[in-house]
């Protein structure tokens, strides 16, 4: 007999009392989830008390009484759920509470609803556990019992409530009618050779349709609103009757008063003889459920929107802290670079390392933002990655000696290779990774080592290891350290400061480059991140630009430089005297114009003069006319303008930004703040082909 045949037997017999009625309904969830022990409880509080239970030895006794904190149900009652462990040892795990105690390796719970309300549960537990997950047949079989025992509860409840109140006798019937309307479960059997068709009121009710009506099976399809779920319901149903497998469905149904609902039905086939005899089902209405779903998904929409708008501002103020840093960045430069005393170079080199401070942190959460949105930018070029780490061997050498540390640097396995690779990306991981080894470290030692093996024709597995003697993190915080936002304990951030997306910035860059970030570490010895990248050897790809007659290597001289000129397009007065010094200092001569139509009329007239500007840089977002606006304009002035490299030097680095400058006619895309370096690069690069008698510029570095 199937368990919907049985519970329904059960709960009409009214010879039964209600404690054999729920001992009925625990026998039969025992044997159906194969589990020995079954209890309905009724929860108050912290109180867990045993209402009903089929035990093997019969050892817990009805009224038993429990510290809720002691058992699983616990769980049931913090997650207003049904939970589902089939074996303990793998979640939620020995160290349990209820495990300690009462050694259980399987648990199923749901919770019951009296009237609405919260009551208890309905659970089986077994001392062995499952070899595999509970499946989602026997996750409806609980809930519909858990269902069936609130309904009971509901009855006897009501029933109760009549004898206590005899005067009220008639509402009380009327009450117990509608808590069997909101027990939601309607049954119904199908006799497959008579064709006769039985519903209970509920369904009925479920569906509006008349006690006295006469219903054929024909009739039953007409209240499925769409055709094509109408077509799949008969195939379906006609293939359960031949295969013997239950059926379940959802459909959208038109009542006989014409209103629109949701259904979820099961049906059971039953076999005598080898074939079917007739079709037992249940039914819920799910409406609400549909309506959840649908403000659920308006609440994701939100969300998904609210997380768009939290990335476009992160970004958004990113941007304008860049600004002011590149003015603050450059004059320090310049102050640095002029004759100071000892006392005022020591000065401005802390001002510098403030700055530098600030701008890897607006950095780090301008990353962060790009990460969110999927659109973090990589500019792949040759580069030596031996080069790139003794970059940054004098700061983090002072920081060491600073704190007492030994910094031991070994980049053997890389000499004289080169790869294709965003240096600023790679320079960003061992950042992170050295500034936390030297933020981490009290005394001892750190190590970075290098190795490089090859992967394939034309490729390499390069790894970058750091190693410290540092505080160590625990197995459990090494799950969450590449998590924005989230650093090795709750209060590291206090303690030692950061934003706590370092590691997810490396993990993304790392990813990237088809690699992967790992961490080994215990607590007070120390850690370990190895990173391994897959990278091009680019040695075949400079034989080939220098084949071709494009060697970027080319250095011009100062002289060669002094013959030339650049325009600088920029509103910002700072800046323009941060530009100005570094070009100056570059060797480059230039000119500014404050907006974009001042930038166009400058190389109208200096075309006309006959002595064009060698290089623009412009930025985009100027009052009067902006930078991609005055870019289209001077690409429309003819011939000569068209290979001008024109470099969008700009605080604007959002989503598309690079794109945008580079469909307008631009050249290259360079992000303040912008060191002497940075800029002498780009500028040797695309003035190269210029003094070496070439005409073409580059349209895209990147």
């Amino acid at each position: 007999m199937s368990i919907i045949k049985e519970l329904q037997t059960i709960s009409n017999d009214h010879s039964l009392s209600l404690d054999k009625k729920l001992e009925s309904l625990l026998r039969i969830g025992t044997e159906i989830l194969g589990l020995e022990t079954g209890i309905i409880s009724n929860i108050r509080g912290e109180q867990y008390s045993v209402l009903s239970v089929v035990t093997p030895e019969n050892d817990i006794q009805v009224d038993s009484l429990f510290s809720l904190t002691e058992t699983y149900c616990a769980d049931v009652v913090k997650s207003n759920s049904f939970i589902a462990y089939h074996n303990i040892d793998v979640s939620p795990g020995a160290s349990h509470p209820c495990f300690e105690k009462y050694t259980l390796k399987s648990y199923l719970a749901s919770p019951i609803y009296v009237s609405g309300a919260f009551f208890g549960t309905v659970n089986f537990s077994s001392l062995d556990p499952r070899e595999a997950p509970f499946s989602n047949l026997e996750l409806d079989y609980l809930l519909l019992l858990a269902s069936w025992v609130g309904n009971e509860l509901e009855r006897q409840q009501a029933l109760n409530n009549l004898n206590a109140q005899k005067a009220v006798l008639t509402q009380r019937n009327s009450l117990l009618n509608q808590v069997a309307n909101l027990a939601g479960v309607g049954t119904w059997e199908l006799n497959v050779e008579t064709r006769a068709i039985t519903w209970s009121g509920t369904l009925r009710r479920m569906l509006h349709v008349h006690g006295d009506k006469i219903l054929k099976p024909e009739d039953i399809t007409k209240f499925i609103v769409d055709d094509t779920q109408r077509k799949t319901y008969l195939e379906q149903f006609t293939q359960m009757m031949k295969s013997g497998e239950d059926f379940a469905y959802e459909l959208e149904v038109r009542t006989d008063t014409g209103e629109t609902r949701w259904l979820e039905s099961r049906a059971h086939p039953v076999f005598e003889g080898g074939r079917c005899v007739k079709v037992i089902g249940a039914t819920l209405d799910v409406t609400q459920m549909h309506l959840d779903k649908a403000e659920l998904q308006h609440k994701t929409n939100m969300a998904e929107s609210a997380l768009k708008a939290r990335s476009e501002f992160l970004a958004n103020m990113s941007h304008e802290i860049r600004t002011p840093i590149h003015g603050v960045q450059g004059m320090l430069e310049a102050l640095l670079g002029s004759s100071l005393n000892s006392k005022q170079h020591e000065l401005a080199s802390i001002a510098m390392q403030s700055a530098d401070a600030l701008l890897g942190i607006v950095n780090d959460i301008l990353d962060f933002s790009k990460i969110d949105s999927g659109n973090i930018s990589f500019e792949e070029a040759p580069t030596n990655l031996a080069e790139v780490i003794e970059e940054q061997v004098p700061m983090f050498s002072r920081l060491a000696k600073e704190k007492g540390l030994e910094l031991i640097i070994s980049t053997t396995a890389l000499n004289s290779k080169t790869f294709i690779a965003d240096k600023l990306r790679i320079g960003q991981i061992l950042i992170n990774l050295l500034n936390n080894a030297i933020k981490f470290t009290k005394e001892g030692k750190i190590t970075v080592d290098t190795k490089c093996t090859r992967y394939g024709k034309g490729r390499y597995r390069v790894k970058l290891i750091v190693t410290d003697s540092g505080i160590g993190i625990s197995e459990q915080q090494q799950k969450i350290i590449f998590s924005p936002f989230m650093q090795a304990e709750n209060s590291m951030q206090r303690r030692y400061g950061g934003t706590g997306l370092g590691l997810t910035i490396v993990k993304q860059i790392v990813e990237h480059y088809g690699g992967k970030i790992e961490v080994s570490s215990n607590i007070g010895i120390g850690a370990r991140f190895t990173v391994t990248l897959t990278l091009d050897d680019a040695n075949a790809g400079a034989i080939a630009e220098k084949a071709c007659g494009h060697d970027y290597s080319y250095t011009p001289t100062r002289q060669e430089l002094s013959t030339l000129k650049a325009l600088v397009v920029e509103d910002n007065e700072i800046n323009q005297l941060v530009i100005k010094e570094q070009l100056r200092e570059v060797g480059l001569p230039s000119e500014v114009a404050v907006n974009g139509v001042e930038a166009v009329d400058k190389v109208k007239r200096s075309l006309a003069e006959k002595t064009p500007y060698a290089v623009i840089f412009m930025d985009c977002h100027m009052p009067v006319m902006g930078g991609l606006e005055a870019t289209q304009k001077i690409r429309a002035l003819g011939e000569q303008t068209k290979d001008v490299p024109i470099i969008a030097l700009t605080a604007n680095v959002l989503t598309g930004d690079k794109e945008k400058c580079l469909k307008s006619g631009m050249n290259d895309f360079i992000s303040k703040p912008v060191g002497v370096s940075r800029l002498k690069e780009c500028v040797f690069r695309h003035l190269s082909k210029q003094l070496q008698g070439g005409t073409t510029v580059l349209k895209d570095p990147a």
